[in-house]
């Protein structure tokens, strides 16, 4: 990352973000942290501080709204989602803040994953910082990768899911599914994404599971 970088990190649990300021400032000398406890604390901190990048819990305003869907009112910068729920109990909070990354906290490797995604998209370098997060595939469950991708688009778009354009005129989601999942004697790939155009949107699927979209350029 070029030059000095603020991260604000919003969580409940003082331990975490300790974890957290250690991890980044370790990481990376050029990181300045920020952090808050609550929602409220992080609107106060966006309210002070020019932040680079949020990463936050899945934390909620005294109202019951969440708060990355607040900060997402309050700052351009971009978000990342960093919580213990699942992608389907987060869902409708990301796609309405538009967060740009959505990262699942299961143990300590999982900050470095933060970190990768925070260097990215606070960096200079080509980060597709337009692009939206709108679904989470997970490789190991039994429904469908053309199922989760439907179900994003559906949830971003004015239509409903019977109505729209067949999945395989766009992308064979099966044969993407057969490339992003690991056979006998085969790695998973890392940094592999496919884009294609679908009901009005540019999405990308990655082999971690995120399925982004912007507007589809004509």
């Amino acid at each position: 990352m070029p030059g000095q970088v603020s991260v604000l990190h919003v969580d409940d649990e003082p331990d975490v973000l300790e974890l957290s300021t250690q991890l980044f400032e370790r990481t990376d000398s050029d990181v300045s942290m920020v952090t808050a406890g609550s929602g409220p604390a992080g609107i106060e901190a966006l309210s002070t501080h020019d932040v680079d990048c949020v990463v936050s819990d899945s934390v909620r305003m005294p109202d019951g709204e969440s708060f990355v869907e607040a900060a997402s009112r309050t700052t351009d910068a971009p978000i990342v989602l960093f919580t213990a729920k699942e992608w389907n109990e987060v869902a409708g909070d990301a796609v309405a803040a538009d967060v740009s990354e959505y990262v699942r906290k299961a143990d300590a490797s999982d900050y470095q994953t933060v970190i990768r995604h925070v260097q990215r998209l606070a960096g200079d370098e080509d980060a597709d910082v337009d692009r939206r997060l709108i679904g989470q595939h997970d490789f190991t469950s039994p429904v469908e990768l053309g199922v989760s991708i439907v179900e994003a688009v559906e949830n971003v778009v004015d239509g409903d899911a019977t109505e729209f354009d067949p999945l395989y005129d766009a992308v064979d989601a099966d044969a993407l599914e057969s490339l992003f999942v690991p056979a006998a004697g085969r790695a998973q790939p890392e940094n592999v994404e496919v884009r294609f155009s679908y009901q009005g949107l540019d999405l990308a699927v990655a082999a971690d599971g995120r399925i982004t979209a912007a507007t589809a350029s004509n």
